[in-house]
């Protein structure tokens, strides 16, 4: 499939394929999922005022989506879930344009489709798209500076290669703005673009000035950013550096490249055949390492931590283990079957690898398969990007965690790099194995946020309950997402501490030490408008009293398929 109708059809699908999966796991709930009821918000007082207005919990500016949403709250009414979907055009374009890039990157037809869907239809792309958080945004603006780049590098003419350089370095400073890091773009990627095409006259004119301009208009940005009131800077040097916290990064560190292995899953089953072709020492060295690493589990004190998803946050969400919830909640996933997920994920890297050193030792192999993209294209548009954005994520892994979606900028060019390996070694397309591994990702993607969202309108329907009953929202404790909104409607802004702007925002929560320190729920310290009488739980809790509300049942796509959310309410008021 090379002719270019082919491909532009194969990506409007794989969009429209994405969309459906959106919308099929039904991501309705009037109230916050995840971090978005900050930026729903946000977008709500843009709509109302023409002003950004933040509330002491974003990190990221938000930029452009907030006037795009608000176009939509305009249009159709305030809700959360028109804030959401007006979000689904970026998530097509998304994907439409990581297709393209995929074409233009020498990968076609199914292998094409295979790589743009194992982006969309991954656990952390998907429940993303669904909601109204920044990360699909930023991997928006990311893809579209690769597609501009890739532009530059197949123009004609040098007056063309300048002015889709510009167009690149352009829409990323304008386009960053909605989380930061897509910055990385305009800063290292165009720049990267540019020394490629060096040879090119007026090229490194054009990448001098635009890397220059870029810094200026990201300086500026940032300068704004700090001056809002209630915005939330974070620094990249937060304290000094102990030995625990480089023990705990390097820590991390593994668990990141495991993670996004397991995000590669897709791909990577297609070597599991490959080991038949491996010699005797290769197959020995795979075979040791798969049984020193389940030594390893069988022996470490907390196995728990070296299996599979890794990180935490978005996967580990959907498989029922949250601590933004409060309550003690049993995962439907036993160890055996995270132990056989973390070993197929690392037997088939490590057959990856292995493909890699025999490549190394055999350099006969001919390097047409890489047209119309050579190596050296590859490496530099996405080799210092990648590098670099692992570089900005390090203050996260050593101060604090490391989330799942934070792997997101990186699978564009591990996608790329393994459908692109396997076209060299085995010169075939992906097999049949592949899609139905994509199939499985699919479903659970689709089904696992399907019944977040459901666990959140029962959540609704349990403090519906409670406030019919003449208890005002802030006597009402209903976890994380809901009490965001909850804390903003009647303080204003969240109670936290690294607020700059207006100075002396913060005030420390005394509430919270009426609890026992194990019964302490992380948001109750940011909301501080919040007294609670009752609370929202996902399992009964010593820590608390039973109530005469009855418990919410509701249905999931996922085991256990019917599933309960409990009211219980402080002890001390049941006195």
């Amino acid at each position: 499939m090379t002719d270019p109708s082919h491909a532009n059809r194969n990506g409007l699908i794989c969009a429209l394929l994405v969309t459906a999966s959106v919308l099929a796991a039904y991501p309705v709930a009037e109230m916050g999922f995840q971090d978005d009821w900050s930026y729903v918000r946000t977008a709500l007082e843009f709509a109302r005022t023409g002003r950004f207005l933040y509330n002491g919990w974003a990190t990221a500016m938000l930029g452009w989506i907030i006037p795009w949403s608000a176009l939509f709250i305009k249009a159709f009414g305030f809700s959360f879930t028109v804030v959401r979907l007006s979000m689904l055009p970026v998530t097509m374009a998304c994907i439409y344009l990581f297709h393209a890039s995929l074409v233009r990157f020498g990968i076609r037809g199914r292998n094409a489709v295979l790589g743009a869907l194992t982006l969309g239809l991954s656990p952390i792309f998907l429940p993303m798209a669904a909601g109204y958080m920044t990360d699909v945004a930023g991997i928006f603006v990311i893809v579209l500076c690769l597609y501009l780049c890739q532009r530059a590098v197949a123009a004609h003419s040098d007056r063309s290669t300048v002015l889709w350089l510009c167009c690149a370095a352009a829409s990323n400073v304008v386009g960053g703005t909605v989380r930061q890091i897509a910055w990385l773009g305009a800063l290292v990627m165009v720049p990267s673009t540019a020394w490629l095409l060096r040879k090119r006259r007026g090229v490194v004119a054009t990448g001098i000035s635009l890397w220059v301009m870029s810094i200026l208009g990201v300086l500026a940005c940032l300068h704004w950013w700090n001056l809002q009131p209630y915005s939330v800077p974070e620094h990249i040097l937060q304290g000094p550096i102990t030995a625990h916290m480089v023990h705990h990064f390097v820590g991390i560190l593994i668990k990141s490249f495991l993670c996004l292995l397991l995000l590669l899953c897709p791909i990577l089953v297609a070597w599991l055949p490959a080991v038949r072709r491996l010699n005797r020492v290769a197959a020995i060295r795979v075979g040791v390492a798969v049984l020193v690493l389940v030594a390893f589990l069988w022996k470490v004190k907390t196995p728990d931590d070296w299996l599979a998803p890794w990180l935490t946050h978005v996967i580990q969400s959907l498989m029922r283990k949250s601590g933004e919830f409060p309550g003690v909640t049993q995962t439907p996933w036993p160890l055996p079957v995270r132990v056989a997920i973390s070993v197929l994920v690392l037997a088939a890297a490590l057959i990856v690898g292995e493909t890699l050193l025999s490549k190394f030792r055999s350099r006969s192999q001919s390097t047409s398969g890489l047209e119309p993209v050579t190596r050296q294209d590859l490496l530099w548009l996405l080799g210092p990007f990648s590098l670099s954005y692992i570089v900005m994520l390090l203050p996260r892994g050593i101060y604090a965690l490391v989330y799942d979606r934070y792997l997101l900028g990186l699978m564009p060019l591990a996608i790329i790099f393994l459908i692109r390996l396997y076209h060299r070694v085995a010169e075939e397309d992906m097999p049949a194995i592949c899609f139905l591994m994509l199939g499985a990702f699919g479903f659970f993607s689709i089904a696992g946020t399907h019944d977040w969202f459901a666990l959140n309108r029962a959540r609704i329907v349990a403090v519906e309950e409670i406030h019919a009953t003449g208890v005002p929202k802030t006597a009402i404790q209903g976890a994380f997402e809901y009490d965001g909104w909850t804390q903003i409607e009647a303080a204003g802004f969240v109670n936290e501490s690294r607020i700059e702007v207006p100075a002396g925002a913060f005030h420390k929560n005394m509430r919270m030490y009426r609890l026992p320190e194990r019964c302490w729920h992380f948001f109750g310290w940011y909301a501080s408008a919040i007294d609670p009488k009752y609370l929202i739980v996902s399992s009964p809790s010593s820590c608390f009293a039973d109530s005469t509300f009855s418990p919410v049942t509701f249905r999931a796509w996922l085991p256990p398929f019917q599933r309960t959310i409990y009211v219980q309410q402080m002890k001390s008021d049941r006195q």
